[in-house]
């Protein structure tokens, strides 16, 4: 979210081949992130809340170069709950639902919508802070599958960390508008002292390695993107590991979202005016993806658009937009014409 934008009221993966030998943790930051999560005893995600701790592999759907049909408005996005859009995740075990939650000044809480916009219920985080939220992905975990909100913005530069919150996926999702509560875990950290603090929108999940990545917003020079060094342990900081220099132009504009596809294989990386998809190719290493040659894909007209998901079979992907000024804003679609698998 811009500086200048208004806010409304209020691990456990092995370690991956080539991470880097500088990737360190913090200890003696433990206890004051257990504080800042909250003063209580923020509990790990129960593998009873989730459906099931064992990972069923995503769909790896693609598209060719040119066969993302037009934006399709789907629906409206409920302004009452979601007036700041700022995050889309996919779910992995219920069907045609997504996860969103509000730009900074909202309470910790996200929300689960249908593909025609319509709000499902909420999920309460209690004890968690939401300072400046700016992206969600759904990924694997220790549990099953989890969904990880971003607490990264920083307009200003002056955080003295940042984190996210990873949540095990519920097994059951509230219903007609109604809440439920959930644990959560608190994965803070910091950007290497060299590099100084950064602002960020945007975090991507491997759903298949379940490696975790922010990738920077810039002004005058292009994306960074740090990683999460594993093993990832909640409550104690981390310092984020640079691992590229983001391929797309500066010219598209600060990144504002983005998403791996089910594969691991693309991902889409928007702006508010501008869309790109880069493909990793089949022998390249993970962290090759984000020196892809950036493709052009179709992006719907928005006031002020930040979230992008992938469908979870990966040959649709749903856009949105915060409010801004506009009366109303919708939840855009694009199809695959043609599904390369």
């Amino acid at each position: 979210m811009d500086a200048a934008a208004e806010s409304i009221g209020a691990n456990d993966a092995d370690v991956p081949d080539g991470a880097p030998d500088d990737a360190v943790v913090d200890p003696d930051a433990a206890s004051e992130d257990a504080d800042a999560a909250g003063a209580i005893d923020v509990a790990e995600p129960d593998a009873t809340d989730a459906a099931d701790s064992e990972v069923t592999p995503p769909s790896c759907g693609g598209c060719g170069t040119g066969d993302w049909a037009t934006p399709t408005p789907l629906g409206t996005i409920p302004a009452g709950q979601l007036p700041e859009l700022s995050g889309l995740a996919s779910s992995q075990l219920h069907p045609s639902t997504l996860y969103a939650h509000n730009d900074s000044g909202d309470s910790a809480r996200f929300f689960a919508i249908d593909e025609s916009a319509r709000l499902l219920g909420e999920i309460d985080l209690p004890g968690a802070t939401a300072t400046d939220w700016e992206d969600i992905a759904v990924g694997p975990c220790p549990t099953g599958w989890c969904v990880f909100i971003a607490d990264i913005g920083d307009n200003d530069l002056d955080r003295t960390d940042c984190a996210i919150y990873r949540v095990a996926e519920p097994a059951t999702l509230p219903a007609g508008g109604s809440k439920i509560t959930a644990t959560f875990e608190r994965l803070p950290f910091v950007y290497p002292a060299q590099d100084g603090r950064h602002n960020a929108e945007t975090l991507l999940v491997d759903p298949q390695s379940q490696r975790i990545f922010v990738v920077t917003k810039e002004t005058t020079a292009p994306s960074r993107v740090y990683e999460l060094p594993t093993p990832v342990t909640p409550n104690v900081r981390a310092t984020l590991v640079f691992v590229a220099t983001l391929s797309v132009p500066v010219t598209a504009g600060p990144i504002t979202g983005g998403a791996f596809n089910g594969c691991g294989d693309r991902i889409l990386i928007r702006s508010r005016t501008s869309m790109h998809e880069l493909a990793r190719s089949p022998a390249g290493e993970l962290v090759s993806i984000f020196s892809a040659t950036p493709v052009p894909v179709p992006l719907a007209v928005e006031p002020q658009g930040e979230a992008v998901t992938y469908a979870a079979d990966g040959r649709r992907y749903f856009t949105a937009s915060e409010q801004d000024e506009s009366p109303s804003v919708s939840l855009n679609a694009v199809d695959c014409r043609n599904p390369l698998r």
